[in-house]
């Protein structure tokens, strides 16, 4: 379950109390304790590391070995040196405190603990107590003896939901788990009978995938705010844990760092909270789209230039995400020639070389025949990688070179390099 366990502290009251319940975490077969000093001394480090040593002694779970790790932050990063470490010695959960030095009290989650959630790969526990909101926070406790027994789980019905269902169908030690879905807030004058039907079909579905007959597990529908809902419910019901997926149904698939709902509840709840990493696969597929489907390539291009389509003169390439396009590359005929222009990508899925497939799919249908493009300076090397090459404006085909007009015969100065592939021989 959780073999090697990396717990950060900074040696705050709130961390000890991290390290006093380490003993809950099941499956534990290595503990790395671990601070992170910014500009310290040899003097300094040597310090943490007795520190660490002394905390050493808190821990001591027979049995399990302990190793202490003093890591120096580059250029003051403590959230990167977290990470960092995390995944060089392959961590499989992430131990913090909600709060810890220098954080202000109104905050329900620290800024530290918040970095590691939204930058890491790993699973995530932060640990919130009793008593935190206090004058002074001297007596933490926890909310529940075992962190495990009573769990809150909102669920979405989309695949990290069914990733955490599975992850939940193997923890020990749980004796109740909450499944619990929220509706959006109705429109006025809507009825949500027949979403509220669907949803409660949805949740004997997750129930029954979640296959734990020897423990209690209860559904939930609620119809608001996710986020508060959530909060609400894990006060409501004295839960000892709230678990969600870090991504959500409508962003899991995108470059964002942390779904929007797993967001609001890291910063709202005020229970111990474990943020999963989901283990998935996208569905992305690359294929031409038909002329019936321009207007889903027009709604890309909306932050594009408002882009539109031509059913006559375009051939259109998308690459689907789960579904959803993600990027677009078109190739237009002009009466003298072929030019490859409007590849774009949205922004939630930049960074994930989609821009890539869907050119290397227009190149695939469409370069039997010399193709033109006008690219950006910046991009010239993204487009050689497809075979295309500089060329000087006037080797462009008149149609095409009409396009640029406007830049009077100063192409560089217009941020336009022309291109060109050639057929393969």
């Amino acid at each position: 379950m959780f073999r090697r366990v990396l717990i950060a502290t900074d040696f705050s009251r709130h961390a000890d109390r991290v390290l006093e319940c380490i003993g809950d975490i099941p499956g534990m077969e290595e503990i790395l304790l671990l601070h992170v000093i910014t500009g310290g001394s040899e003097t300094q480090e040597a310090a943490a590391a007795r520190l660490l040593e002394t905390k050493k002694r808190i821990l001591a779970p027979p049995g399990i070995p302990l190793r202490t790790l003093v890591v120096q932050s580059e250029y003051g990063d403590i959230v990167r040196s977290i990470t960092v470490t995390a995944t060089r010695e392959r961590a499989s959960l992430i131990v913090m405190g909600a709060r810890g030095r220098n954080l202000l009290r109104t905050l329900v989650l620290g800024t530290v603990s918040q970095g590691v959630i939204e930058s890491g790969t790993t699973d995530v526990l932060v640990l919130h107590f009793r008593g935190e909101d206090a004058p002074d926070p001297g007596n933490l406790e926890k909310y529940c003896q075992n962190i495990f027994y009573r769990i809150l789980c909102p669920v979405d019905f989309s695949k990290p939901t069914a990733d955490v269902l599975a992850f939940l169908s193997h923890l020990p030690l749980v004796r109740e788990v909450i499944l619990m879905h929220v509706l959006p807030a109705p429109a006025p004058g809507e009825r949500i009978g027949n979403r509220e039907a669907q949803a409660a079909a949805h949740l004997e579905e997750a129930k029954t995938a979640l296959n734990l007959p020897q423990r209690r597990v209860r559904t939930m529908i609620r119809s608001g705010d996710p986020a508060a809902e959530i909060a609400a419910c894990a006060e409501k019901e004295d839960v000892s844990l709230v678990l969600i997926p870090r991504f959500g149904s409508g962003d899991y698939a995108t470059s964002i760092p942390i779904g929007r709902t797993a967001a609001a509840v890291a910063g709202r709840v005020q229970r111990p909270l474990l943020v999963r990493y989901p283990l998935l696969h996208l569905d992305v597929e690359a294929h031409e789209l038909p002329p019936g489907e321009f207007g889903r390539a027009e709604e890309v291009w909306r932050a594009y230039h408002r882009q539109k389509a031509d059913r006559i003169t375009d051939r259109i390439f998308g690459v689907f995400v789960e579904g959803e396009l993600a990027s677009v590359a078109r190739c237009r005929r002009h009466p003298d020639g072929l030019e490859v222009d409007g590849v774009f990508t949205g922004e939630r899925f930049r960074n994930r070389g989609y821009a890539h497939k869907a050119v290397q799919a227009l190149v695939s249908a469409c370069g039997g025949t010399t193709l033109y493009m006008h690219s950006t300076v910046p991009l010239v090397t993204f487009y050689s990688s497809f075979g295309f090459t500089p060329i000087s404006e006037r080797e462009l085909p008149e149609s095409i070179r009409a396009r640029f007009d406007f830049a009077g015969g100063n192409l560089e100065g217009a941020n336009a390099v022309p291109m060109r592939r050639l057929p393969p021989a």
